[in-house]
Formats: structure tokens, C-alpha cells, sequence
């Protein structure tokens, strides 16, 4: 049976006043008079009995699983969860200055937001062989470069690039790359108006130090964008002071788990009893991995004795996992691998995601708080209801929007219209839906 407790010290208090008034009528006593010694001595009473109900409260709290605070890592580890650890952001920054100067290991870097970061081998700054382009046109004074192959890890934001080899010579000289577009593509300024596409055997080259850096803390907001600026804490002398993360950015860190996610994660392992390498099994030790949120596997897929697992990042931008972390799943998988199962039986990949874009053309009520409120539904829809391989239905993502509280005023939405989507999303084999881009009237 519940336990009855009282909701305050001032309910045990009046209880215990009333009790002894009623006891004490034939004697004219009167606990409740103010200032009074028998009334002083149950009020004290009261509270200290008022103190037992709320110990007893947590501690029976403390027994239950999926209640527990105090002891909800002693529940986890006995049913063989671990808490994540939170882990560290890591990437390359590429350093420019004079060719020969050594960046030696452990040199202290720190970011715009004060996260701080040291690098974690040595590293020399150099010039780079000639490289091939495989094309350079122009819009405006805008050029932008496709290299022949993926950049050097050195190359960042502001490096410097040497173009040479354009028979139109506005493209030739020493430029600040701009911008990247992707892992092959960059940007640069060029004067004047030089034909596009630019001609002839192009190369570009650059001189800097692929530095691999990692951040002191262990933590998600340690991660940094592509191009991210980095101060050396401690000048060296032909180095410049300001580092841009490549084009990958720094990424990786996350922080400990919060209770609410282990609590999840022991109690899927409660629920979900554990067999070799069953679903349940693979599902357990894939979520071990820090950053994995959802996991779906496919058994006898593509072939018999085959399985596949896909899984999901939600935590991140982009959820969609890269290869790194497709990686880092697949040798936890591994290691609870049968011996009788070849390693290119098991599968692990990400999904490909499936944006959709949701244009409302009307919205009841249409307030700034509304639309966040929305912005919000369909983040947790795409992040907790879609499926790999399954449609997404237009039912599903309406009632999401429809359950929308405005969390500032209270109201619910009323009413809405959609240009798009109009029906269902389709979503084929290794494929899952993801949240495109919102448009609001």
C-alpha cells in the first residue's frame, strides 16, 4: 500500500495539537494558544516527524529502480549499465607561419567561447606539393576552387593557398581562403573579371601544420564549427597567434550522461531481457556508445545470416552519424560477436536521412512563441517517432503539431495549413526521416 504521508510540517503539527487538545478537555488545556510551552513542544515534535516522512519518502524512492537518485548508478551497474563518460572534442587546426617551426605537443590553444585545447603530437610547419584543380570558376569577385581531391588536413579557413598555372592570371597569386563549400571545394577573392571557368593546368599549394588538438574538458560544448579560430595561450615565435579548426571542425565531445538517459537506457535493459547477440543485446551495447540515442536492427539482412544495424545521434548536428562513429558501434559490436559469425556479417551503418520541409501557409494562434513551440514538437517528432525504413505518416507528424502547447501563453494551436508535406513521406530500405527546414506564414 502507498505510504500516507503528510504534504507539510504544518499538517503534522496541527494533527498533533488537535489530538492533544482533545485529550487534555477535562484540564482546560490548549496546545494551540500562542507562545505557549506545550504547544512550543509539539511543534518541535511535529517537524522532526514531519523529517522521518520525508527520509522514509526518498528512501523509498531509492529502492525502487526507476525512481532512484541517490543509488540509480548502484541499480544501473547491477543490471550491467555503465554511465557514459563525457569525452573530449577533437579534431585538426591548421597552423601557418614560417616552414621549419615545430608546434610541439601539448601546446595550449583556446577559443573564442574560452574552451581551452591542447595539441596532442607534434607537428612542423611546411609547404605543401603543387595540387592538382580540377576547375576554378567565378561569380562576382568570388572564385571558387574544386580540388582534384579531398584538402590536406592543414588547409583551413584563412589559410593561405598559392594558385598557379590559370591562363586567365587573375586567378594566379596568394589568396585567404574564404570559405569551404565542402571537403574538395573552397573559396577565394579575385579582382577583376577574369573568364570562368578558368583555363589551363591548375595547382594550388600552401604552407602550414596539420595540428591534431583535442579539449581539456569532456564536454559537448567544447565542439567547434569548421573554421573555428583558436589562440595560441603562449606565443611561438614565427607561429601566428590565431589557428582555424579544418573543415571537419572539432567534434566528438559530449557530455556525461544525465540521468534521464541512463534511467532510459537500465530500463530498456530491464524490459528487454538480454540473449547472445540478440536484438536486445545488440540494441544495449550500441546505446553504450557515447552519443547513441536510437538503434534499429535489422535481422536477415540482406541475406540470411546476415544482420544490419543503423542508428542515430539525436543529441547532434547532424543526428546522422559519420564514419568515425559508424565505426566506433560497429568494434563494440564486435567484441560481442559470435566466433561463428563472419565480421562482414554484421552491418553497421547510418542511415540516410530523408529531409522534409514543412511550409505553413496558416496558423491559429500565429505568434513568435507558437512557431517555437512547433520548431520544437517536430524536433522531438523526428527525434524519438521516425523509423528506418518506415514512411512517415502524415498523421503522426499533424497530430504533433496539433499537441503543440505554447509553453509562454499556455495556448494549444488551433488551426494550421500545410503546402508542404501534404501526405505521407516516403522512406525506402536504410533510409530515415529527418527534419528539414521550417517555414512559417
Amino acid at each position: 500500500m502507498p505510504l500516507n504521508v503528510p504534504a507539510s510540517a504544518a499538517e503534522v503539527d496541527a494533527r498533533s495539537k488537535t489530538d492533544v487538545q482533545a485529550s487534555l478537555s477535562l484540564f482546560g488545556g490548549n496546545p494551540f494558544l500562542r507562545n505557549s510551552w506545550l504547544g512550543a513542544l509539539i511543534t518541535a515534535f511535529a517537524n522532526r516527524i514531519f523529517d522521518f516522512y520525508f527520509a522514509l519518502t526518498q528512501a523509498s524512492e531509492e529502492a525502487i529502480p526507476d525512481t532512484a537518485v541517490d543509488l540509480l548508478d548502484r541499480w544501473a551497474a547491477i543490471w550491467g549499465v555503465q554511465r557514459q563518460s563525457g569525452t573530449q572534442a577533437v579534431g585538426t587546426a591548421a597552423v601557418t607561419g614560417t616552414a621549419g617551426i615545430l608546434i610541439p605537443k601539448s601546446t595550449l590553444f583556446t577559443a573564442g567561447d574560452g574552451h581551452e585545447y591542447e595539441s596532442t603530437a607534434d607537428a612542423t610547419i611546411a609547404a605543401s606539393e603543387s595540387l592538382s584543380v580540377s576547375s576554378i570558376t567565378r561569380s562576382g569577385q568570388v572564385a571558387t576552387l574544386n580540388a582534384a581531391a579531398a584538402f590536406p588536413a592543414g588547409l583551413a579557413a584563412n589559410v593561405r593557398i598559392t594558385v598557379a598555372g590559370a591562363n586567365e592570371v587573375q586567378y594566379n597569386g596568394t589568396f585567404d581562403v574564404a570559405s569551404f563549400v565542402d571537403l574538395d571545394t573552397l573559396t577565394y577573392a579575385v579582382a577583376g573579371s577574369p573568364a570562368t571557368p578558368a583555363t589551363g593546368t591548375i595547382t594550388y599549394s600552401f604552407t602550414s601544420a596539420a595540428v591534431p588538438v583535442r579539449s581539456l574538458l569532456f564536454e559537448e560544448e567544447a565542439n567547434q564549427l569548421a573554421g573555428a579560430v583558436l589562440t595560441l595561450q603562449s606565443p611561438i615565435a614565427g607561429v601566428d597567434d590565431e589557428v582555424n579548426a579544418n573543415p571537419a571542425g572539432l567534434g566528438g565531445g559530449s557530455d556525461q550522461e544525465t540521468d534521464e538517459a541512463l534511467r532510459s537506457r537500465m530500463l530498456d535493459r530491464i524490459q528487454n531481457p538480454i540473449a547472445h547477440f540478440n536484438v536486445a543485446e545488440i540494441t544495449a551495447v550500441a546505446k553504450a556508445v557515447p552519443g547513441v540515442t536510437r538503434v534499429f536492427v535489422f535481422e536477415v539482412t540482406p541475406a540470411v545470416g546476415d544482420v544490419t544495424v543503423y542508428f542515430m545521434r539525436d543529441n547532434d548536428s547532424p543526428a546522422i552519424p559519420d564514419g568515425t562513429e559508424v565505426q566506433a558501434v560497429k568494434d563494440a559490436l564486435d567484441e560481442i560477436r559470435p566466433a561463428n559469425t563472419a565480421t562482414g556479417d554484421l552491418i553497421v551503418a547510418a542511415p540516410t536521412a530523408v529531409p522534409t520541409n514543412y511550409t505553413f501557409t496558416a496558423l491559429v494562434p500565429n505568434t513568435a512563441s507558437m512557431k517555437a513551440a512547433i520548431q520544437a514538437s517536430l524536433v522531438q517528432f523526428y527525434a524519438e517517432r521516425t523509423q528506418v525504413g518506415q514512411n512517415v505518416k502524415a498523421d503522426a507528424y499533424r497530430s504533433a503539431i496539433f499537441n503543440t502547447v505554447d509553453t509562454v501563453t499556455g495556448d494549444e494551436v488551433t488551426s494550421f495549413t500545410l503546402s508542404t508535406p501534404t501526405g505521407d513521406v516516403a522512406i525506402t530500405a536504410g533510409q530515415i526521416g529527418t527534419l528539414g527546414n521550417v517555414t512559417f506564414p
